[in-house]
């Protein structure tokens, strides 16, 4: 299951990153679509630690930025 899991998210980061470089709204769409749902599978799949990784990871980022942002 933990290669499934890392698989998954490997697809996950892949759609993410085309999707930022595509200008083409539809293929846009359909990578974030594939995103979410790759992404549902590695929680899925995935071991708690992974799980508890791939959730907590978005949070501390965007906190970090948003001290950075407002303090400095």
């Amino acid at each position: 299951m933990l290669v499934l899991s890392l698989i998954s998210l490997l697809i996950t980061i892949g759609a993410i990153c085309l999707s930022y470089i595509i200008e083409d709204d539809v293929f846009k769409v359909a990578m974030k679509f594939t995103a979410v749902l790759f992404g549902f599978i590695t929680l899925v799949c995935a071991p708690w630690l992974l799980k508890l990784v791939v959730i907590v990871l978005p949070f501390v980022l965007g906190v970090n930025h948003w001290l950075v942002e407002n303090f400095n």
